[in-house]
C-alpha cells in the first residue's frame, strides 16, 4: 500500500530544539535575557534505519534537512537523487547532520516513506521509533521552523499625538508588525504595552523596537501587545500591518449559564489560554515566554476541558524534561519536577496513551531517582544550594523541610510507580516510599491542636496556610476526621490568609467545589475574575489584587510594568465549570468510562460542552430540568444518588420539578 511521507526527526528532538529557541528569546528593552537553567539542544547528528519490503518496483527519493548519505544494501548514494529499489526486501540506513537546525528526512517512496515506521539513533546503542507529528507533510517544509498560522489584524483606533502615533488593536494580542512605504529619515521607536500606560511609558516599557532610519520596509519579530506606540512619525509617513500568529486549535469545549459575566469570563479563559498556546503551554505572551512546569500543569487540565489536544501537552512534557544527565530541578524549582511528574501519568487518566508512557518512562525514573538523591535522611526533599521551593507567591513558611513540597513529592512517587507498573517496570521502592512519606507528613506535620497542616515544623512557628491543606484534600492524604478538621479550621476560616494568586486558586477552587461549596466558588470567579474585567482586561493577570490600584496593579518584581496580564494560569475557570459545573470527569483511563455529575453552583441554569478523548459530552441543567447527551460509550448520569447509564446520541431528560 503507498503511504503519505512526513519529515522524521530523533524522537524528542523537535520538542527539545523548539524548546531551546524559546527559552533563548525572552526581551527586556535592549536586552535579551535566556531562561536560568541548563537548555538541552537536538542532537546534530543522527540516523534512521527501516528495512523495506517492496512488493513490486519502485522509485526512492530522500530530502534531507542536513548533510549526510544514504546506504541502500551497502551502497552509498546522495540526497534528493532518485533510487531503484527493486522489487524485494532492502536494508536502508540514512545519516544526517545539521549544525544550524533540527536533521530530519523526508522521503518519497511507496513502501520506503518516511514516518514512525522508521526508526532513529543518536550513534548510541538503541534505536527508537523516528519522530514526527503530522504537521510537516510537504517537502518544501522545515521542521525547526515552528508551523504557526497567520491573520490580518486590525487596529480598533490610530491616534495622532503630539510626539508619536498611538494604536489600539482593541485586546491583547501576539502579532508581528510589517511596516511598508516609510518616509522617515532618522530611526523610529515602537513600544509594545500591555496596557496603554505602559505603551506610552517610553522610559520604561518592557518590549521596544527600533526601526533604523531610511528604510523603506521593516518587519519585526512576533510580539505581545494590545498598544504600539510609534515615536516621533505622523500618520502619512508609513503603512503598518499586524499579522496575528497563533497555533490553530478546535474548541471542543463550551460554557454558558444565568450570569453574563460569568460567560464573560468564560470566554476571556478560553482567549486567554489559546494566545499562551503556541510551540508549548507558555506562562506569558509577553514575559517570560518560557515554559514553567507549575503553569504548564494546571493548563494540561484546562486543556482537556476546552480544545482536548493531546498533542500540545506531549510537546510541552518532553521539552520540560529534556535529556539526561539531570543536573538541576525543572525550572530549578523542586514543586515543579514533581507537577512534571504527575503531569505524566494525568496524561494518561485522559488518553490512555500506553506507547507515550513507554517511551517516557526511562525519563521519569531517572527524574525520580534524581529527586530521591536529593532527600535527606528522614526521606523529606529540602531546598539545597540553587534550589527554589515556590509553592505559591504567599507568606508561606518554608524553613527546611515544607509541608506542600512533600505532598507534592508524595503525589508524585505514586505517579512513577503507577506508570511503571503499566508498562510492567513498575519498582516497589517508589511505592514504598510513596506510604512511607504518606506516613511522616502526619507525624511532622499535622498540628492535631490548630487541626491543620502546618507549612513547617523546623521553624517552630507552626504557621498554617491554605496550600498544604488543600493539597491534602485534593491527593486524599488527610483522612476523613482530618478532612473534616481542614474544612472547619482552614477552608471555612476567614482569618487564615487568603490566596491571592490565580496560581492557587486553581487548586483552591477545586478544593471548595470537591467539598461542595460551588456557592462560594461562583462568587470568588465574579469577584476575583470579575474584578480584573471591571479594570478592562481582555486577558487575565499574573496576579491581581483588588486592593491595589492605579498604575501600581501593573508593577510586579521590581518593575514597573513587570507583571504579566496574559498569563495561561489565569484561565482557570475554564477547568473549575467544566470539571465540577458541568460535572464531567474519567473514571478510567481515557474516559472508557466517566461520570456526569452537573451542579448549578447557585446559578439559575448552565449548560456546555465537555471533550472525552474523541467523544463529546453536552449537559443543560436549570432548576425545572436536566438533559445529558454523549457520543461515546461509557458514560453515567449521577444524579441525587442515583445512576443512569448514557447511551450514544439518546439523551437522557430529567424533570426536576
Amino acid at each position: 500500500m503507498s503511504q503519505s511521507p512526513e519529515w522524521i526527526w530523533y524522537p524528542g528532538d523537535f520538542e527539545i530544539y523548539h524548546h531551546l529557541l524559546l527559552n533563548t528569546r525572552r526581551e527586556e528593552r535592549y536586552h535579551r535575557w535566556p531562561a536560568f537553567w541548563r537548555l538541552d539542544d537536538c542532537y546534530h547528528n543522527v540516523r534512521f534505519r527501516k528495512e523495506v519490503m517492496c512488493d513490486t518496483p519502485e522509485e526512492m527519493t530522500v530530502h534531507a534537512h542536513g548533510s549526510g548519505l544514504i546506504w541502500v544494501d551497502g551502497k552509498r548514494y546522495p540526497f534528493g537523487k532518485p533510487i531503484n529499489l527493486a522489487a524485494g526486501s532492502h536494508m536502508i540506513e540514512i545519516m544526517v547532520a545539521r549544525t544550524d537546525g533540527l536533521p530530519s528526512v523526508f522521503i518519497e517512496g511507496q513502501q520506503s516513506a518516511s514516518n514512525s515506521t522508521w526508526e532513529a539513533n543518536d550513534y548510541s546503542v538503541d534505536w527508537l521509533p523516528a519522530g514526527c507529528n503530522g504537521l510537516y507533510l510537504k517537502q518544501e517544509d522545515d521542521p525547526s521552523i515552528f508551523a504557526f498560522q497567520y491573520e490580518e489584524i486590525l487596529p480598533v483606533s490610530v491616534e495622532q499625538r503630539e510626539d508619536g502615533l498611538l494604536y489600539d488593536y482593541g485586546k491583547e494580542t501576539f502579532a508581528a508588525l510589517q511596516f511598508e512605504n516609510l518616509q522617515v529619515s532618522k530611526d523610529i521607536k515602537l513600544f509594545y504595552g500591555e496596557s496603554i500606560e505602559e505603551a506610552l511609558d517610553t522610559d520604561h516599557s518592557i518590549i521596544i523596537d527600533t526601526i533604523p532610519a531610511a528604510s523603506h520596509s521593516y518587519r519585526c519579530h512576533p510580539r505581545a501587545f494590545r498598544y504600539i506606540f510609534l515615536q516621533g512619525v505622523q500618520k502619512e509617513q508609513l503603512e503598518l500591518t499586524a499579522m496575528y500568529e497563533y497555533l490553530p486549535l478546535e474548541q471542543k469545549g463550551s460554557f454558558a449559564c444565568s450570569n453574563v459575566l460569568i460567560n464573560q469570563i468564560w470566554q476571556t479563559a478560553e482567549y486567554t489560554l489559546h494566545l499562551n498556546s503556541r510551540e508549548f503551554f507558555l506562562d506569558g505572551i509577553k514575559r517570560d515566554r518560557w515554559v514553567w512546569s507549575g503553569d504548564a500543569y494546571q493548563s494540561y487540565l484546562i486543556n482537556n476541558y476546552l480544545y482536548f489536544d493531546p498533542a500540545i501537552t506531549k510537546r510541552t512534557i518532553v521539552a520540560l524534561r529534556g535529556k539526561d544527565p539531570i543536573v538541576r530541578h525543572i525550572n530549578t524549582i523542586i514543586d515543579y519536577s514533581f507537577y512534571w511528574l504527575m503531569s505524566v501519568y494525568d496524561y494518561y487518566e485522559t488518553t490512555k496513551d500506553l506507547d507515550f508512557i513507554a517511551s517516557i518512562y526511562p525519563r521519569m525514573k531517572s527524574m525520580m531517582d534524581y529527586c530521591i538523591s536529593r532527600t535527606d535522611d528522614d526521606g523529606f526533599i529540602r531546598g539545597r544550594e540553587g534550589d527554589w521551593v515556590f509553592i505559591d507567591w504567599a507568606e508561606i513558611d518554608k524553613t527546611g523541610a515544607v509541608c506542600a513540597v512533600q505532598m507534592l513529592y508524595a503525589e508524585s512517587l505514586k505517579a512513577v510507580w503507577t506508570c511503571g507498573e503499566l508498562i510492567g517496570a513498575g519498582e516497589e521502592i517508589y511505592l514504598e516510599r510513596y506510604k512511607q512519606l504518606k506516613n511522616r507528613i502526619d507525624d511532622s506535620f499535622w498540628d492535631e491542636e490548630q487541626g491543620a497542616y502546618i507549612d513547617s515544623f523546623e521553624s517552630g512557628k507552626r504557621n498554617i496556610t491554605r496550600h498544604a491543606n488543600i493539597f491534602a484534600l485534593l491527593w486524599d492524604i488527610a483522612d476523613s476526621k482530618q478532612r473534616e478538621s481542614i474544612i472547619a479550621n482552614v477552608l471555612l476560616n476567614d482569618e487564615v490568609p487568603q490566596i491571592n494568586t490565580p496560581y492557587f486558586k486553581f487548586y483552591e477552587l477545586s478544593a471548595m467545589c470537591g467539598i461542595g461549596q460551588l456557592e462560594y466558588v461562583s462568587a470568588q470567579i465574579q469577584d476575583y475574575w470579575g474584578g480584573m474585567m471591571k479594570l478592562n482586561a481582555t486577558t487575565f493577570w499574573e496576579e491581581y489584587n483588588p486592593e491595589i490600584t492605579g498604575p501600581e496593579r501593573l508593577s510586579m518584581y521590581d518593575d514597573r510594568y513587570g507583571k504579566s496580564l496574559c498569563h495561561a494560569w489565569g484561565a482557570s475557570p475554564i477547568y473549575v465549570l467544566g470539571r465540577y459545573y458541568l460535572g464531567v470527569y474519567p473514571t478510567s483511563p481515557g474516559y472508557e468510562s466517566f461520570i456526569v455529575e452537573p451542579r448549578l453552583g447557585g446559578l439559575e441554569w448552565i449548560k456546555g460542552t465537555v471533550p472525552v478523548n474523541g467523544g463529546t459530552v453536552s449537559v443543560e441543567l436549570s432548576e425545572d430540568a436536566l438533559e445529558v447527551a454523549a457520543d461515546r460509550p461509557g458514560g453515567i448520569l449521577r444524579w441525587n444518588g442515583q445512576d443512569y447509564p448514557l447511551a450514544i446520541d439518546h439523551p437522557i431528560k430529567l424533570s426536576l420539578r
